[in-house]
């Protein structure tokens, strides 16, 4: 081994230092040239330089205790270990394996997907099935617990993290990830790194991807991209679970919520954008600046394929109840467009998703035409569409889809196969990771079952296909270049200005005026300082949340006070949780104007247990009945017009299919009383100007019982954080014009809801005000009236209802 490129590492580095002209930490993929060109496969293992052979590389020692190597025109490395750093031709590499040479797999000048094929051409059946899990339930604090370092030593490598790094938190989720990292480094036999993932969530307050749609700006989703990833990135996630992009075609579906809309264009173009801005690394905050994967880049995970947003009931797919996704409309293709058309041709040289995560339900149909009645990780008919379209991205199922735990068992379709037969079955539809789960006895059975059936050289060829794309994926994110984190990088992206006022404009566009009447509000504002009441809210704490739970004014204070003579609510913050207590009406004497903050209403998921999930939930009613109506109103409903019987349901015992239909069944929205209190004031103050501001949770709502008492409506998705008090002092004060559109219909009633189709987004009456506006899809307001303009043209055409790209089944 040569004392250049070994013991005397840090003195060879610190020689080049001047000469390579050290710009940190510019890990974007090196430029092909004649020095850095990739060797032949027949050339390696390589021996490193002798003697003599001038370094090209530099290095510098990061806070937290890693090494980092820069070189000009070669990939940016980091090790916690300097012996493991290799000089070929005068640049630096990783000797992952530690067998003193340069290996294809540890060749950076290499493509991502040759890299990763070289490794897993290497590794037995054994080694490749602690591989294709995503767990995650390991403790994120540093030093490693025991629990966490014998997960690793049974060969975990990816997981997701809740640690939510935030400008406060960053320090502690770095020191966890580069802890994990370094035991990778030290301890697995070819040092595979770990992948680190995140459920999405804001930073810098920008809203999350369903609330920013109402912009309908496909650049304002590509920055959101790009601010977020990047500051993911530095804090150690590689891998954003998400985005969702289901099409929220049922108008009753309990997680539209959190998807983008009810319109498959509008998604296909957010998909695009979002994900090509995540994935790049840009020379610039504009987005472009196109320098593909690099430094800043995190992989995507689009979720959930396919069909999700047509669940029958609108119920939630993580339970039994919710299992069946319907198509009587015979609208399945129209689901496959964000993915096939918007994944697969991202708005970045990075091309495609990298990954895709399957959707718990069935796509159900009595012939079994969309593949068998299995849940979608099962479904290789559905599967393959994107496989024979060209893509060989990494598929990683939902969680708990292979064995049952504390969360229950969500294998829908499959629960009378054995674990091991799962585990095949997986296999078979070319999955390469189970999410949310740790169980290496069931996947070597399950290889076994695989083996016995394809014989021993497809087995493992198939498990070494998976791995590849694992590694391809790791490859693109650097991780088995540099996994470390930099902490001092990470403040200071944590806290960019520039990302930061970002957050506001994209809360000011994410705000849709549904109603203004006689112009209430306008560019000049509200004058003379009137007495109004603003109330208290709440935001924060949750079981996804890294911080507790805050109260604040629904307008930014300042704004408030600058704006009006405000009198608001009393809050208790005695204890664990603060209190808030409404203002009597009687305080509001004198008011000319009212703030309202309303939630859309919550009449749960379609089950008696409200569709809770988790070791938590509560126990179901054994005497109530197992399907409810979800109502999209305040007031008591009965649904008198459902479906009867339902299209799906399991095959009972008898041989007859079980009726999950809902009709005649009744629910009432448990923050009816907001209703209730909306009435109180307005009865109370018949004169006042009642500015309502709509926060909806997860789904559309029937506008009939409120939008008669307010004269201003502002709707928006619920968002947490605190831009939108700025931005709805903004758009009082007349600074902000509201530009923002619905992305989803209002229904009328909810006799149009029980009438229209599961599958086929846009099918229901629209809600028309005592203003003549009817909020459908794509309507909103400006100071001028209703906008129209070049965002309405494009998506106010009629829903697509195939993909361009050709659909071929498995």
């Amino acid at each position: 081994m040569s004392n250049i490129t070994r013991r005397n590492f840090l003195a060879a580095s610190a020689v080049t230092a001047g000469l390579m002209g050290l710009a940190g930490c510019d890990a974007t993929a090196p430029a092909a040239s004649d020095e850095t060109a990739a060797p032949s496969a027949d050339s390696y293992p390589i021996d490193p330089d002798g003697e003599g052979v001038e370094a090209k590389w530099a290095s510098e020692q990061v806070r937290d205790g890693w090494t980092r190597v820069t070189q000009e025109g070669g990939a940016t490395l980091g090790v916690m270990d300097t012996a493991k750093i290799i000089q070929v031709d005068g640049y630096a590499f990783k000797d992952l394996n530690g067998n003193g040479k340069l290996d294809l797999y540890e060749d950076w000048r290499q493509s991502d997907e040759d890299r990763a094929k070289s490794l897993a051409d290497t590794m037995s059946a054994e080694e490749i099935l602690p591989l294709m899990f995503h767990d995650g339930m390991m403790s994120t604090s540093a030093p490693l617990d025991e629990d966490s370092e014998a997960k690793l030593g049974e060969g975990l490598r990816a997981g997701v993290s809740r640690a939510n790094a935030n400008a406060d938190t960053y320090a502690s989720a770095i020191a966890w990830i580069n802890a994990v990292q370094e035991w990778c480094e030290a301890n697995d036999k070819y040092g595979i790194p770990y992948m680190n993932s995140t459920d999405p969530y804001q930073l810098y307050d920008i809203p999350d991807n369903h609330c920013l749609v109402s912009s309908f700006d496909p650049e304002l989703w590509k920055k959101s991209g790009h601010y977020t990833g990047r500051a993911w990135r530095v804090t150690g996630a590689r891998v954003n679970l998400g985005p969702q992009i289901d099409i929220g075609s049922n108008i009753v579906y309990t997680r539209l919520g959190g998807s983008i809309s009810e319109d498959p264009a509008a998604n296909r173009d957010l998909c695009k954008a979002f994900g090509g801005g995540m994935q790049s690394t840009w020379g610039d905050d504009d987005c472009t600046d196109d320098k593909g994967w690099g430094e800043d880049s995190v992989a995507i995970m689009l979720k959930h394929y396919v069909g999700a947003g047509a669940v029958e009931g609108g119920r939630n797919d993580h339970n039994d109840a919710g299992k069946y996704d319907v198509f009587p409309g015979d609208n399945f293709n129209a689901h496959l467009i964000p993915f096939l058309d918007g994944g697969m041709h991202l708005e970045s040289s990075t091309g495609q998703m990298a990954a895709v995560m399957p959707n718990y339900g069935i796509a159900y149909t009595e012939d079994e035409s969309l593949g068998p009645i299995w849940g979608g990780a099962y479904n290789r008919r559905n599967l393959m569409i994107l496989r024979n379209a060209g893509w060989d991205g990494m598929i990683t199922t939902d969680w708990q889809i292979l064995r049952e735990t504390d969360f229950g068992d969500r294998a829908h379709g499959v629960k009378d196969m054995t674990e091991p037969e799962r585990f095949e079955k997986l296999l078979e539809a070319t999955v390469d990771q189970v999410g949310g789960d740790w169980a290496v006895d069931v996947a070597t059975e399950g290889y076994k079952l695989y083996e016995q059936e394809y014989g021993e050289d497809e087995a493992l060829a198939r498990v070494r296909d998976s791995a590849r794309r694992i590694f391809t994926v790791m490859n693109r994110v650097e991780l088995f270049d540099n996994p470390y984190s930099d902490r001092e990088r990470a403040k200071e992206i944590l806290n960019d200005q520039a990302a930061l006022d970002f957050g506001q404009e994209a809360s000011d566009r994410s705000i849709v005026m549904l109603k203004n009447k006689g112009n209430v509000i306008s560019e000049a504002g509200i004058s003379g300082k009137p007495k109004c009441y603003i109330p208290q809210k709440s935001s924060g704490g949750g079981f996804f949340s890294s911080t507790p739970a805050t109260v604040s004014s629904a307008i930014s204070q300042d704004l408030a006070d600058e704006l009006f003579d405000v009198v608001t609510d009393t809050v208790d913050e005695s204890g664990e949780s603060p209190v808030i207590t409404d203002l009597p009406v009687a305080d509001m004497a004198g008011c000319e104007y009212v703030f309202y903050v309303i939630s859309s209403p919550d009449t749960g998921a379609g089950e008696p247990q409200g569709g809770g999930f988790g070791p938590d939930a509560a126990p179901v009613d054994p005497d109530a009945p197992k399907y409810l109506p979800i109502s999209l109103q305040y007031r008591p409903y009965t649904a008198d017009t459902a479906r009867d019987p339902s299209l799906a349901g399991d095959i009972l015992e008898d041989g007859t299919k079980e009726n999950r239909s809902y009709r005649g069944q009744s629910v009432t929205a448990s923050n009816e009383a907001d209703l209730d209190r909306l009435i109180e004031i307005r009865e109370a103050l018949p004169d006042a100007k009642i500015i309502l501001a709509v926060e909806a949770t997860n789904n559309a709502q029937c506008f009939h019982e409120i939008e008669p008492y307010a004269d201003v409506i502002l709707w928006s998705w619920a968002s947490s954080g605190r831009n939108f008090e700025q931005a709805y002092g903004r758009i009082l004060k007349g600074e902000v014009e509201p530009t923002g559109l619905l992305p989803c219909q209002m229904p009328k009633d909810m006799e149009t809801v029980e009438a229209s189709y599961e599958d086929v987004p846009r099918d229901v009456e629209c809600y028309t005000d005592s203003e003549g506006n009817t909020y459908d899809f794509c309507f909103g307001l400006d100071w001028a009236g209703v906008i129209d303009d070049e965002r309405t043209a494009t998506y106010k055409a009629a829903p697509l209802t195939e993909p361009e790209t050709e659909v071929i089944p498995g």
